[in-house]
């Protein structure tokens, strides 16, 4: 039997990935076995979750140093909860080597340190010696950080050009006072001409051209942003933070809440005085984050997370206010209100100031309203209608945008009723009934016409060139206290583009499809076309006409633009 060319099996090798496959041609020949382990160690992240894998890799590569030390590339050290040990001599002797692998791995490229049992014997993360032999690895480029420790500290001993950077960590040593954007700016400025992936809590900064911050407990400090990420120009997505040194709403007034927020509004306006982004392509955030950023570059396209309509709330003033000191050009608005047929019902005019009429081109409203049954059965003069909703809100709210173009209203009613004595059952109560798509209402009295409400906002908006409409609903039955069971839901999406009368296609269909325009000549017409389902989203994306993930998750997916869909359970 001819001898093994160990030439060749070491090219087969450089193609081999899968474990088994390894294992297997390592068991042809003990000659082969070398071989196979370097290459295990280089084409495999190690994994270190015990002490006791701390000591035996340790073991193991030293073994023979000069053959496998230089094989190590990942490395992934994630020492559970779970793992405690009472002997601290064990636990020095794994922290010992652990520096000893550290130092003597020269091609190391990706190293993760991650732990949960800080405070036990092994709480090796705060181990000066540790940051110290991080700090040695010149071919270090990833380094991913995770658990209680002092990490402004520890990276601030890297010295070489990191291109991936993570900090995940539980509490820093000391609490959330340790942390100052001066301190983690200080620690970051050393990379900030490698830098390409850097996430933070889970949040993740692509290239430095798009930035996602959640569950922040500060409110938005601009220097910081524009010292760490000076080329941002794509998306900014600052979502649900905490506010933790916001005064509790609880016991301060709103005059006291307002003044802290206007503070750090002009705060960030003044910081732009020197530097800013160019422009972005887009802006997520909620309304009291937009209040606070007050940018004054361009945006593209401002999406606004959930903004109560009542008249008197704060959310609603921090959204006049923004809109009137920088008018957007294309806005996704997300409103939610209650409408019961009361005199406290909430109106929906002024909500977007006239200053931002003239600039306005494009805007995707999101209505979000829930509808309570009452437990006895009104007069009808007091009875809630759609048409009430609609032409005593939800129109005068976009009447005088006289300067827009592209307009999508997306409005979702959770309705809900109490199943035991109802006066009526919810799905019989009147606005139910008029929001149900025509197609799903056989044999009812009502169903929602999309058309009539088409015609309406083209009325209302000689600018208008496209319109879209979602109408969605769910109803429910409440058994029990925050036991709600579905009835029924239902989604109807349908779109026009709004050409002069004379165009060359066919109309909707609906008896005013044809419509005066008040900035033609007297007696001209517009009609309402009706556009294909893959046009209508190719318009809607282009547009930038879109939701945001939530509002995707709330109003019910569906398949076609103009099927209505219901289910009833």
């Amino acid at each position: 039997m001819p001898p093994l060319n160990l030439d060749v099996l070491s090219t087969v090798s450089e193609f081999l990935t899968d474990y088994d496959d390894l294992l297997s041609l390592s068991l042809t020949s003990s000659a082969y076995r070398p071989l196979a382990i370097r290459t295990l160690l280089r084409t495999r992240p190690v994994l270190l979750n015990t002490i006791d894998t701390i000591l035996k890799f340790h073991d193991f590569v030293f073994t023979d140093p000069p053959s496998r030390m230089p094989h190590i590339v990942v490395l992934v050290v994630d020492v559970p909860h779970s793992e405690t040990h009472p002997d601290p001599e064990y636990s020095e002797r794994a922290l010992e080597a652990l520096v000893m692998i550290l130092r003597g791995a020269p091609c190391l490229k990706s190293l993760e340190l991650l732990s949960s049992a800080n405070g036990r014997p092994l709480a090796y993360l705060d181990d000066p010696r540790l940051s110290a032999a991080v700090g040695e690895i010149a071919s270090l480029r990833e380094l991913r950080i995770g658990g209680r420790t002092e990490v402004t500290d520890f990276i601030g001993a890297v010295s070489t050009p990191l291109t991936k950077l993570a900090l995940r960590f539980l509490n820093p040593v000391g609490g959330l006072n340790e942390w100052s954007p001066t301190s983690l700016c200080a620690a970051l400025s050393r990379f900030s001409h490698s830098l390409e992936s850097l996430a933070i809590e889970q949040s993740k900064f692509h290239a430095l051209r798009s930035l996602t911050l959640n569950h922040l407990v500060t409110v938005p400090h601009l220097p910081l942003f524009f010292e760490l990420f000076p080329n941002l120009d794509d998306t900014v997505h600052l979502a649900e933070f905490i506010y933790e040194d916001v005064p509790d709403q609880a016991y301060q007034s709103d005059a006291e809440r307002y003044e802290f927020f206007r503070r750090a509004r002009e705060q960030n306006g003044a910081a732009q005085e020197g530097r800013c982004w160019t422009r972005l392509k887009r802006l997520i955030c909620d309304v009291e984050t937009l209040f606070v950023v007050n940018l004054r570059c361009p945006i593209g396209l401002t999406m606004i997370a959930e903004c109560p309509a009542h008249a008197d709330s704060l959310e609603r003033r921090y959204l006049a206010e923004s809109l009137r000191a920088h008018p957007p050009a294309r806005l996704n608005l997300h409103i939610t209100a209650e409408w019961n047929g009361g005199e406290d019902d909430p109106s929906l005019g002024g909500m977007i100031p006239r200053e931002a009429a003239a600039t306005l081109t494009h805007l995707t409203l999101f209505v979000q309203y829930t509808f309570y049954a009452r437990r006895f059965v009104a007069p009808p003069s007091t009875e809630l209608r759609w048409d009430d909703v609609w032409r005593g809100t939800l129109l005068p709210a976009i009447a005088h945008l006289h300067a827009l173009t592209h307009f999508r209203l997306v409005f979702h009613c959770l309705a809900q009723g109490e199943a035991e004595d109802p006066a009526r059952p919810i799905s019989e109560e009147p606005l139910v009934e008029d929001l149900r798509p025509s197609s799903a209402a056989a044999g009812s009295r009502s169903g929602f016409d999309c058309g009539a409400v088409a015609f309406a906002i083209a009325d209302a908006l000689p600018s208008l060139r496209y319109c879209f409409l979602t109408n969605s609903a769910r109803v429910f039955e409440t058994k029990l206290v925050y036991m709600n069971t579905l009835v029924e839901q239902w989604c109807e999406s349908r779109a026009w583009r709004i050409v002069p009368d004379g165009y060359n296609g066919s109309g909707v269909g609906h008896p005013a499809a044809s419509l005066a325009t008040p900035d033609t000549e007297p007696g001209a017409q517009r009609e309402l076309v009706e556009l294909q389902d893959g046009v209508a989203e190719g318009i809607i994306e282009r547009e930038g006409l879109i939701l945001t993930e939530e509002e995707k998750a709330r109003a019910i997916k569906h398949t076609s633009l103009r099927r209505a869909m219901r289910w009833v359970e």
